[in-house]
């Protein structure tokens, strides 16, 4: 078992996951630890923003024809809340176990302009139209960081006083790493990538309401076509496909959590038509919303 592996453990241990699976928060805000001690098919999950950094197992995403893998070798960055579907490797002999980063906008903003002021902008210029969603290499010293950061993590008070260096330095090694481009895109406020987060930020908030193409796009200070073309090379959807998978999602969190039924679930995620989500929600996952129990509603970018 390795250092990061070995500290991710206890700390689970610790945290009160020893026997079961699950996600929890530690005493670092917005930084959580999460376990899974079963293989799970290929199921739509919702990520969040954030990296998530696997010590053991592994998962395969797909975004329509996009696919991508994260395991111990590679951390995955996450720019905007997506429904993602993954399958996940874990046995509760060899589960699945990770930490979860959420995004510090202004502590990435602020390491891409020094980087930008000492290395030049071209530092972080790319070609590359990207995604929103993109594995990256874990290096040798995101590696070291890590153990570091788990090891403060025992302790609260550590947690609070080393934590935020330690996130700091997480994010300095990830802006010098092959996916720095995406990172730096995501806090700027004029790229393509910041404008689309913007609107799938307000996607994420006002889902249940009825949402106009016309309006996003305005929103993001692009016409129409631009939007659209921009939308999808960032979410591999185009925007109402991905309106209908936000609420689909949400519904089915509904439904799980709140023990909500069908029609109830679909009318807060804003259906008017109790059939059509029905057939939507078959055709998304797989089962009618009748199948749907209170039986775990997955991991959240995990």
């Amino acid at each position: 078992m390795n250092t990061s592996l070995e500290l991710a453990s206890s700390l689970c241990d610790q945290l009160g996951l020893k026997s079961k699976q699950g996600k929890v928060g530690t005493a670092l805000n917005g930084v959580s630890l999460f376990k899974i001690t079963q293989y799970h098919h290929v199921t739509p999950q919702m990520y969040q923003q954030g990296v998530v950094v696997i010590f053991q197992g592994n998962k395969i995403g797909h975004l329509n024809d996009y696919r991508f893998e994260y395991d111990t070798r590679h951390c995955l960055i996450v720019s905007a809340p997506y429904p993602i579907a993954c399958e996940t490797f874990a046995s509760e002999e060899a589960p699945l176990i990770g930490i979860d980063i959420g995004f510090e906008h202004s502590m990435i903003r602020q390491l891409v302009d020094e980087m930008e002021a000492e290395l030049g902008a071209d530092f972080f210029a790319s070609t590359v139209q990207h995604k929103g969603v993109a594995a990256s290499l874990i290096t040798p010293p995101i590696d070291s960081c890590m153990q570091r950061l788990l090891g403060v993590l025992h302790d609260p008070f550590e947690a609070r006083m080393l934590g935020p260096q330690l996130l700091r330095e997480f994010f300095y090694r990830l802006l010098q790493g092959e996916q720095r481009a995406l990172l730096a895109q995501y806090v700027k406020q004029d790229s393509a990538l910041a404008r689309v987060s913007g609107v799938i930020e307000h996607v994420q908030s006002h889902y249940a309401d009825k949402l106009v193409i016309d309006e996003l796009a305005e929103m993001a200070g692009m016409s129409i076509s631009a939007f659209h073309r921009a939308f999808k090379q960032v979410v591999t959807d185009p925007p109402l496909q991905y309106i209908k998978k936000i609420r689909l999602n949400n519904a089915k969190q509904l439904m799980v959590q709140d023990g909500l039924t069908a029609s109830v679930a679909a009318n807060r995620v804003g259906y008017e038509s109790p059939a059509q989500f029905s057939r939507e929600f078959k055709r998304y996952f797989g089962m009618p919303p009748s199948r749907i129990g209170r039986q775990g509603v997955g991991e959240e970018r995990a």
